[in-house]
């Protein structure tokens, strides 16, 4: 063999075990790579799912009810109408009043307590409930991964307070995203060609790992996806806790 043959056959050579080389790194990454980012997706759409659960919360305490709709959810926390008692210091309190305990300041009638209405997103922030500004909130409702392109599902209604369907009711809400919504990205159509394509013959489909996934879950009785509270039932209980 000549020289010349001898050097590219050794190239030839180096060029398919570098190759070989990066086929086994994925065939044994990706898979793992995929169950890390199932719980990297789920931890972020918790972050958002638990806002959503606050903001109902504090529009239950507020208005009675769940909300529904998210522009509404947010508008409606924005008014000033959450009742709240407040410790006010009687206009004719001596100025020592600050020193003495509370259960004498009220028996002397230096300490009152008045209603008063506030914003509950101010309310919410002063008890440091929530931190987001105005602005993130408004992204709230967009599920992470998505580009912005899926929203997060929000639903309120009410249920029955006794088995016997008697008497009064109880509202619900709940706030979900389905795997096929949170992982549209692996059933999109840039994942059907190109090198994306060939790399899955090695490592198997994304779309495949999905619908996998989500048998596992069918079988075990779980929800396909990441929720919070449930419309048939008064639980504000999570699935991702």
């Amino acid at each position: 063999m000549s020289k010349t043959g001898s050097i590219i056959l050794k190239c030839t050579l180096g060029l398919l075990i570098v190759f070989l080389a990066v086929m086994i790194f994925l065939c044994v990454n990706r898979p793992q790579q995929r169950e890390s980012e199932y719980y990297v997706r789920r931890d972020a759409c918790g972050e958002k799912l638990k806002v959503i659960r606050t903001l109902e919360e504090a529009h239950k305490i507020t208005y009675g009810t769940y909300c529904g709709d998210f522009d509404t959810l947010l508008l409606n926390l924005s008014k000033p109408e959450q009742r709240i008692i407040r410790k006010v210091i009687a206009p004719n309190a001596p100025d020592s009043v600050s020193d003495m305990p509370e259960s004498e300041q009220i028996r002397r009638g230096w300490l009152i307590m008045e209603e008063a209405k506030v914003v509950p997103l101010d309310k919410l922030r002063e008890d440091k409930k929530l931190t987001l500004t105005d602005e993130e909130l408004a992204d709230v409702i967009y599920v992470p991964f998505t580009h912005k392109q899926k929203k997060f599902v929000l639903k309120a209604d009410s249920v029955s307070a006794s088995a016997s369907g008697e008497g009064g009711k109880l509202p619900t809400f709940e706030a979900y995203v389905t795997l096929d919504d949170l992982y549209s990205d692996y059933t999109n159509d840039e994942n059907n060609s190109g090198f994306h394509k060939f790399v899955e013959i090695f490592t198997g489909s994304d779309a495949q790992w999905l619908i996998n996934k989500k048998a596992t879950l069918i079988d075990m009785g779980r929800f396909c996806g990441w929720k919070v509270g449930d419309i048939t039932s008064a639980t504000t209980e999570s699935n991702f806790e």
